[in-house]
């Protein structure tokens, strides 16, 4: 039989990243924080999937639980890896953030959905480990490899997130951890539209030191807010748009994040928004429709692209083709996003793509040389 609190609303659990915290840290050695965390992350995931299954939630509530749950993760296993890291080269006068970019970064995450991740680090210049001299370059390092390790290797009680941290400052070329002045002065002198695009969803979820934590926020937001003299954003993104159109074709029809007008027009219309309000001075937001508050229809098609994509996600491991489906399952799709049978569900699709990629384009008109 099931707890009782499996069916209960979701997000009113707010004790979860304590659970989570308290018993990594009670399960004495790091493979037995990985193990722990595991145990709990596979009920919890769970228990979201059949919320989105059954109907019980929203595509932005499921985000926003999926999204805690994968906080929780990393705000358990972080310290169990900077331990790790202390037993291994000693301690370390410094601290160290990680940083959520993409759909985690963005409280927007899926069934299977992986952590886009940086982690930032301060320390006096010449600061080495205790125990074997290790630079701050090195030691977090370090810390950053394990914490990778923690949230992707596969352990008795199975996995939790494929992680990826190209989206941090030089990308895959630079050190796998960021100094934060080296941070500061990238995003000042060298980053490119994109990076900044991927900077609007960037969120601190766990700092090592509560007053560095807020270093880093504020340098992300100094790094947005910063004035880009002769940078046509708009054009950046459009651009980058028109290039994904000619270099990454949707898979087929239920390619959700691919197709014209489909996520990723909405999500880069976003970022754009956010982008023009940094430098504006204007409230800034991670969140995908509150970025689109003024633009009704590329809100709507972000959202309804998402709740069948919640859905997806739980039904195919790594992909499907509802058109293959057995019709019990096309009509829960349909009623997912309150069409009445399959085949309107695909016009309606048809509808609202055209729609929202004609709102796309009137905000982002094409470049005059087609590039």
């Amino acid at each position: 039989m099931l707890d009782a609190r499996f069916m209960t609303a979701l997000g009113t659990d707010t004790g979860l990243a304590d659970q989570v915290v308290r018993e990594a840290h009670e399960a004495g050695d790091f493979e037995g924080a990985m193990n722990a965390v595991r145990r709990l992350h596979r009920e919890q995931t769970f228990r979201i999937g059949m919320h989105v299954v059954t109907g019980r939630t929203t595509a932005e509530q499921a985000g926003l639980t999926y999204t805690s749950l994968a906080d929780a993760c990393m705000k358990g296993l972080a310290p169990a890896a900077l331990s790790e890291a202390e037993r291994m080269g000693g301690a370390f006068d410094g601290a160290v953030a990680v940083v959520a970019l993409g759909k985690a970064g963005s409280r927007e995450m899926t069934a299977g959905s992986d952590l886009d991740l940086m982690t930032v680090y301060a320390a006096p210049p010449e600061a080495v480990s205790a125990g074997r001299g290790w630079s701050a370059e090195t030691f977090y390092g370090r810390f950053t490899q394990r914490f990778i390790a923690a949230l992707s290797a596969h352990t008795a009680e199975g996995g939790l997130y494929e992680v990826d941290m190209r989206l941090r400052p030089t990308g895959s070329k630079g050190p796998v951890s960021v100094r934060l002045e080296a941070l500061e002065a990238y995003y000042a002198d060298e980053a490119e539209t994109w990076e900044f695009m991927a900077l609007t969803r960037a969120r601190l979820v766990w700092a090592s030191d509560e007053a560095f934590g807020a270093r880093v926020e504020a340098a992300l937001e100094a790094a947005l807010r910063r004035p880009r003299p002769g940078v046509d954003i708009a054009g950046d993104v459009r651009a980058m748009r028109d290039l994904m159109d000619r270099e990454r074709r949707p898979k087929g029809f239920w390619d959700l994040k691919l197709s014209a007008g489909g996520q990723v027009d909405a999500e880069f219309a976003a970022q754009y928004r956010q982008l023009t309000a940094a430098q504006a001075g204007a409230p800034l937001t991670v969140s995908t429709l509150e970025a689109l508050a003024d633009d009704p229809i590329l809100a709507d098609a972000w959202r309804t692209h998402q709740q069948l994509g919640q859905l997806m996600a739980c039904a195919f491991d790594g992909g499907g083709d509802p058109d293959q489906e057995p019709s019990g399952f096309q009509m829960r799709l349909a009623r997912t996003v309150g069409a009445p049978d399959f085949d309107t569900l695909k016009a309606r699709l048809i509808d609202l793509r055209l729609r929202a990629r004609r709102a796309f384009e009137a905000m982002l008109p094409a470049l005059r040389d087609g590039i």
